[in-house]
């Protein structure tokens, strides 16, 4: 069996020791600020031991790093001489090397050692900002949390699929302490902070497209061997890990090789500042209409609660509001057959914040007004074999082009003219071959399809002697058996 020597090391990946920085016990809720633009939330491990020498600057960077909010990420601290589940995350599931050691996003980047706290400030920026860039699978994971009393929680995972084929992963939930209550300290004296004391949910998942997964658990921190756990104090983390495998190493670039899973979503809950939001989102179908959103949700924390919105049609969408107090948000006209993104990130006068996970809602497709019945203008009397021009217009609701199909009672059919603007004007031609009175149909259809009404419109075609010499009207209206020759000529 491999032995798991624990090691400190300095240095390893990181610059030149500069010193220690002192470092407070006061610990807020991740902040989100304009460069929070990444396509998840970054998840960090870090490997750590109360006796290692080096480890101080590790924490103290992380610390640092949290505090100034700049970029969305959580962090869970290993410490492994303290938690026998923290020591058999690092040694057998990431086969660590030595302390300090960060794994990023399940070991897509790892960063070993520490010589002080501005140099691994430094590598730890470099690493997340390029987890944040990371392209990762569009799932969004929700924690909900409550006090039973005691020492005693309900913890509420939630993840969703919102690819088109089913997800594949791992989820791990870690309940940690915003400061450690048991006195587990660095060798800087500081008290650690989120520091894992048991996994709520460690398990596989198989979602199929469009759908979730949800479970529950009542933890008991007494029960537990965590008596001196208090509400106020709790950071409950949670992260999702794809199932692809990729080949890590806890040594880089290639000694203490593992098996990594990439983390697609993280996610925090802290009762110490305003819950997570609540899914206001509409439902599915909704029409190009401005749509007001509801944006309330249950507060906690200190003072009054703010929030920003990020919407839009991509799944990472963009920030379009900020500091906003209202309880609705207004998007405006949507599109028709729109897949739309959105979450909240809501805040307390103490810049304690929490943000829900990225919902989702499809419009409807376009409900299209068919056009109103066209109008169709042109003489009425003609003389057969004569060519006359008649114009058509119709107006459409929606303000789609129109195309025209005519039937002129002699057996033709025009069938479908080109597209033309809603409430323009355009003429088509026609000849009768032969006498008589015909009955012209003519309707429209929008450019997607949608059918008018049909207008009438009645055309004779006598000779032009009907057409031009009232005389013989009057003479064959009171003389209705006279000039019968006559009468057989001009068909009348």
């Amino acid at each position: 069996m491999k032995k798991i020597i624990p090691i400190c090391i300095v240095g390893i990946l990181l610059f030149t020791a500069i010193g220690a920085v002192a470092q407070t016990n006061d610990v807020e809720k991740q902040t989100n600020t304009e460069t929070r633009n990444a396509t998840h939330t970054v998840f960090a491990e870090y490997g750590t031991a109360t006796w290692c020498g080096y480890c101080k600057f590790a924490h103290g960077a992380l610390k640092e790093i949290y505090a100034e909010g700049q970029y969305s990420f959580y962090y869970v601290s290993l410490v492994t001489d303290k938690n026998a589940k923290a020591n058999q995350r690092c040694g057998t599931d990431y086969n660590v090397y030595g302390y300090p050691t960060v794994w990023f996003d399940g070991g897509y980047k790892v960063n070993v050692g520490a010589g002080s706290i501005p140099s691994a400030k430094a590598a730890y920026i470099t690493s997340i900002t390029q987890c944040s860039n990371r392209v990762v699978q569009d799932v969004d994971i929700s924690l909900m949390v409550t006090w039973l009393g005691g020492t005693t929680m309900e913890i509420e995972a939630t993840v969703v699929n919102n690819e088109a084929e089913t997800y594949g992963g791992h989820i791990r939930v870690y309940i940690t302490e915003i400061v450690s209550s048991m006195g587990w300290k660095d060798t800087a004296n500081q008290l650690y902070t989120f520091p894992l004391l048991d996994f709520a949910f460690n398990e596989a998942l198989s979602i199929p497209a469009g759908e979730s997964w949800t479970d529950s658990i009542q933890w008991d921190g007494a029960a537990s061997g965590f008596p001196s756990i208090t509400q106020n104090n709790i950071m409950i983390l949670g992260a999702v890990f794809n199932d692809e495998w990729h080949q890590g190493y806890s040594y880089p670039p290639s000694s203490n090789p593992f098996s990594a899973y990439y983390v697609d979503d993280a996610v925090g809950f802290s009762f110490g500042g305003p819950n997570t939001p609540s899914n206001p989102n509409p439902a599915n179908g909704a029409t190009n209409v401005a749509l007001n959103k509801d944006l309330s949700w249950t507060g906690g924390g200190a003072g009054t609660i703010t929030y920003d919105v990020y919407f839009g049609a991509t799944s990472s969408p963009p920030k379009v509001s900020n500091n906003q107090s209202a309880t609705t948000y207004d998007t405006g006209t949507l599109a028709y057959s729109t897949k739309y993104y959105w979450k909240i990130v809501a805040w307390d006068e103490n810049q304690n914040t929490a943000q829900g996970p990225i919902w989702s809602f499809t419009t409807l497709t376009n409900p299209n007004s068919p056009p109103d019945n066209p109008d169709i203008t042109g003489p009425v009397t003609g003389k057969p074999g004569s060519t006359y021009k008649y114009t058509i217009m119709a107006t459409d609701p929606d303000g789609d082009m129109v195309s025209a199909y005519v039937i002129w009672g002699d057996g033709t059919i025009t069938d479908w003219t080109a597209n033309h603007n809603s409430g323009e004007e355009f003429s088509i031609t026609h000849s009768w071959a032969e006498k008589g009175t015909y009955s012209v149909q003519v309707k429209v259809k929008d450019d997607t399809g949608a059918e008018s009404g049909w207008t009438n419109l009645t055309v004779k075609m006598p000779t032009s002697f009907e057409i031009t010499n009232p005389f013989l009207h009057w003479l064959f209206e009171h003389f209705p058996n006279a000039f019968p020759i006559l009468r057989q000529f001009l068909g009348v």
